[in-house]
This record gives structure tokens, sequence and C-alpha cells, in this order.
């Protein structure tokens, strides 16, 4: 969610998984377990992510920073 919480564009579990050196498989498990907080978007047959609201993003950016 950290990497979610600093863009405000769309991601892919691929980028995330690639940017915090974690396997692709277990942060699409993440994102599943996520998925009401998130819009999803299927870009070039890819889905990519994004959070539901800029609140969210803003919340979650305070949490990761000083939680």
């Amino acid at each position: 969610m950290k990497k979610l919480a600093q863009v405000s564009s769309v991601v892919s579990a691929e980028s995330i998984a690639s940017t915090i050196d974690a396997d692709e498989y277990d942060v699409e498990e993440i994102l599943e377990n996520c998925r009401e907080f998130l819009t999803l978007q299927e870009i070039d047959g890819e889905i990519h992510y994004s959070l539901y609201h800029s609140n969210f993003r803003d919340f979650l950016s305070k949490q990761v920073n000083f939680g």
C-alpha cells in the first residue's frame, strides 16, 4: 500500500513488486485483499491499481510515514 499511497496515478502489481523487491504473486494477493479500497483499470491487457479516493491516499501516507 505504501507504493499506492505515493502515486496519484495507476500502478501495476508488477511495478509495485519491482519497487519493493517482492514476489508479484504476493503483491497481487495483498491487492486482492484490499480491493474495496482500490480502483482497477485495465491498460494494455494488464490490471493497474489506484486508491479509491485521494483522502485515503493522504491517510495512508501519514500512516506509512509515522506508523
